[in-house]
């Protein structure tokens, strides 16, 4: 099965749009598309949330997505649509939410489609939507809850069961072995990874964080996410320099 979205030089990074007017939608990701700050590999993840959120209809959102990539030619877009209560921008029922990614998977030219966690796990019939036209992202994300490495490795072996090819774990941190926690356990992993021709992204956000905002890659982490506003690597006050160098090192 060939997968749409590959990593054939290692990581690879992806620049996300947030804007909640579709007009700013589009401008955003052509500015950041023509950006010096963005390579010929890197992607640009879509956040529908913030569109849905303004009932703009899941339609127009397409129509829009595939001008863009009409107008782009060669980049690759991730479509994320995401809740309220898994961090997103949006508020919608179960029904809603799988309405609006069967017309992403059929109707839109985006190259990856971030399903969430907790939305799959009510709905596992979405397994056989993914066949290999789009890239199947699977996201677990909490922001309350602290987990042990047993924990992260229960997790990731229970999503290593869809068919999703990338497995993303998103957590904050309360303290620097909740970093140390989720980096050093996938990285163990790698060959569970390997062996499963699975591709783990690990994010751990706050101040103690590594966030989804740092340019930097993190061992067999191969999509480094960035906040597309202004392209700024490490947003200030938001990460404790001492404790983000040391992390990079224990995870080298």
């Amino acid at each position: 099965m060939k997968e749409k979205i590959t990593f054939k030089n290692g990581s690879r990074l992806c620049f996300t749009v947030k804007e909640i007017n579709l007009s700013d939608f589009y401008k955003k990701a052509i500015e950041i598309n023509n950006s010096k700050d963005t390579d010929e590999s890197s992607l640009i993840e879509l956040r529908l949330d913030y569109l849905i959120n303004k009932k703009y209809d899941i339609m127009h959102i397409i129509e829009t997505i595939n001008r863009l990539k009409l107008e782009t030619k060669d980049r690759q877009y991730i479509a994320t649509l995401r809740n309220f209560n898994q961090g997103g921008n949006c508020l919608i029922t179960e029904k809603e939410y799988f309405t609006i990614i069967d017309a992403l998977y059929e109707k839109s030219k985006v190259d990856g489609i971030d399903v969430d966690y907790d939305m799959y796990q009510k709905s596992r019939k979405y397994d056989n939507l993914f066949n290999g036209k789009k890239t199947f992202i699977l996201s677990f994300i909490s922001m309350d809850q602290i987990f042990s490495r047993e924990e992260y490795i229960s997790l990731y072996k229970k999503m290593s069961k869809s068919n999703a090819y990338i497995m993303k774990i998103v957590t904050r941190a309360f303290s620097f072995d909740d970093v140390k926690n989720l980096m050093e356990t996938t990285r163990d992993l790698k060959d569970f990874f390997e062996e499963n021709k699975k591709v783990p992204v690990a994010i751990s956000t706050g101040r103690l964080g590594i966030t989804s905002r740092v340019k930097y890659d993190f061992s067999d982490t191969k999509i480094i996410y960035l906040d597309a506003y202004d392209f700024n690597p490490i947003p200030l006050g938001e990460i404790d320099k001492y404790h983000f160098d040391k992390c990079r090192k224990l995870i080298k």
